[in-house]
Parts: C-alpha cells; structure tokens; sequence
C-alpha cells in the first residue's frame, strides 16, 4: 500500500485553493476570515442544485460556483466589513469574531437549503457528494485530472495577476498601506471587494471540487479551516507563494501520517485523523511563526535548547 496515492494531487489542490483565498483576505484585511472554508458548502450547494436538479454536468458548474462565491465575498465587504472599519475601534478582533459568527449563519442556510431541497426536490442534501457523475480516464478519476490542471492555472494566473496586472499590484499598493495608496490615486475600495471576490471564489471553487472529490459535509467546516490555517501560518501568512508552499506540505504531510498511522495502529487510526491539522497549526504558530518562506528568522540554537528542556537533556 503506497502511503501517498493520486488523491493526494486532488487534496493538495483543494488545500492550496483555501489557502490563497484565506491569505488573500488576511493581506487585505488583517484578520482571519474564519467563515473561510463555510463559503466551501456554498460551492458544494450550488454544484449539488445545478448537477441533482438542474441536470448539468457538474464541471459546468464550477464558474457559477466561483460567481456565487465571489458575489457572496463582495456582499460581506459591503455590508460587514466597510461598515465596521469605519466605526469600529479593534477592528481585527470585531471582524474576528463577527466572520466567527457568520460561518455559523452560512451553516444554518445550508441546513435551510438542506430542508428544502429534502422536501421540495426530493434530493438528500446531508452529504453534497457528486462523485457518481464524475468521469475516468485511463484508470483515473476525472477529478483528478481537472483539479490538478486547474489548480496549476489557477497558480499562474494569480501570479501573473499580482505581479503584471494594474488591479492585481494595486491590490498588493492597498495590502501594504492602504492610505498610502488612497493618496496616489488607487481606489481602494475596488482593491478590497477585488479581493473579496477572488478569496470568496476560489474558496466555492474548492468546495465544488470537494463535491465532486468523495462530498462535503456542510458542517466539516470547523475541522477543515484548522487545516487552512495551520497551512497559510506554515507557508506566510502575507505571501501568496507561501500559501502554495504551505497547502502542499501539510496535504502530504498529512495524507502521509493518516495513511502511516492506518497502517501501524488499523481503523482505530481515524478516530485521531482529526487531531493532525491542531499539530500542525500548533507546530506551526511556534516553529514558523513568520511562514517557511521566512526560514532564515528561525533560530535553530533557540529550538535545539527548548527541545533538550522538554526531553531532559540537560547540556554541559
């Protein structure tokens, strides 16, 4: 039994995703959007309706699931965000804790949709899995193919855009300083809900792709987004590079242990599958505070003499 397989392309893809979008928010805006991965049932619900009910094949799907979420992205900044930068003192901790609440509110209109879809459409909604409309090639699931292709796009074309394009390295002027780049004629304001856009896009995209992938809770959120943060703080929390660095290791990381630990300890192994994202956000908050992509601030003789502390060792 390999201990890293093709599905770990189709994660990694997913992860690296998330944690664009969640950097993306976190450079704009300093602070963790930890409604984040509840826009992922938002992308989940719109392939579900369009594929179950609608009768679309569920790759058609994905731009209208990057359009809702990028709209949904866009009414946040408007009506939440805006409005409480303006009047707000602790902005970072009242937007915190109100985007705390609306992963919450998302949930709820999950479960509405759930309800009636249940009742009205006759289509089970508790588990937004769409893999039986997925398509093989050559031995291998579809989505393995059209995830990892996409996600490769999706790089590159973020890259191009924040570096080449005048919206895109706007973005990064308001990122840094955001008054200062309201004096030298930037709008600001489109910089932001540019941002919102994407982050709330791409964040329905990786739930479409999750659909597809095996299904999605719409309350696997919570879990989910422990794995995002760790990855975006492993990688950089205010680097786009660093994000793809991040989701990348921690996929492999992690789909290596779980498939480890099975092999070692049998089935009682997934009762602890979900501790591994919480080590690594906790490894990665203390030992890469600044991001991997910032190694050289790391100081090794600092780790070595903590380490020696927690083993007893004690040096001559």
């Amino acid at each position: 039994m390999a201990l890293l397989g093709v599905e770990t392309l189709v994660n990694a893809s997913i992860m690296i995703t998330l944690c664009i979008d969640f950097t993306f928010t976190y450079m704009m805006e300093g602070f963790p959007n930890f409604a984040h991965t509840s826009y992922a049932s938002i992308g989940a619900i719109v392939s579900f309706y369009f594929t179950r009910i609608m009768g679309l094949n569920p790759y058609a799907t994905w731009p209208l699931s990057i359009i809702a979420g990028g709209a949904t992205g866009v009414l946040l900044y408007i009506l939440v965000v805006r409005p409480i930068k303006r009047v707000a003192k602790n902005t970072e901790i009242t937007l915190t804790l109100t985007f705390l609440v609306m992963s919450y509110i998302i949930r709820s209109a999950g479960n509405i949709f759930s309800y009636w879809s249940r009742y009205f459409m006759g289509a089970q909604t508790r588990y937004y899995n769409l893999s039986g409309f997925d398509f093989s090639w050559n031995g291998y699931k579809g989505i393995t193919i059209v995830s990892s292709m996409t996600c490769l796009l999706l790089v590159a074309g973020i890259i191009v855009f924040i570096t080449r394009n005048k919206l895109g390295m706007s973005m990064r002027a308001t990122s840094e300083n955001g008054d200062l780049a309201a004096v030298l004629g930037i709008n600001t304001d489109v910089a932001h809900m540019t941002s919102w856009f994407l982050s709330g896009g791409l964040a329905t995209l990786a739930g479409s792709i999750m659909a597809v992938n095996g299904g999605v809770y719409a309350s696997s959120s919570d879990v989910l987004m422990v794995t995002v943060m760790s990855a975006a703080i492993l990688g950089g929390l205010y680097n786009i590079y660093g994000a793809v660095v991040g989701g990348l290791l921690v996929t492999v990381a992690q789909d290596f242990l779980k498939k480890l630990f099975f092999l070692v300890f049998g089935l009682v192994a997934v009762r602890w599958q979900d501790l591994t994202p919480i080590v690594f956000l906790l490894g990665a908050m203390v030992l890469f505070p600044n991001g991997v992509t910032s190694i050289n601030e790391l100081n090794i003789q600092s780790l070595l003499r903590k380490a020696s502390k927690l083993l007893g060792i004690h040096e001559n």
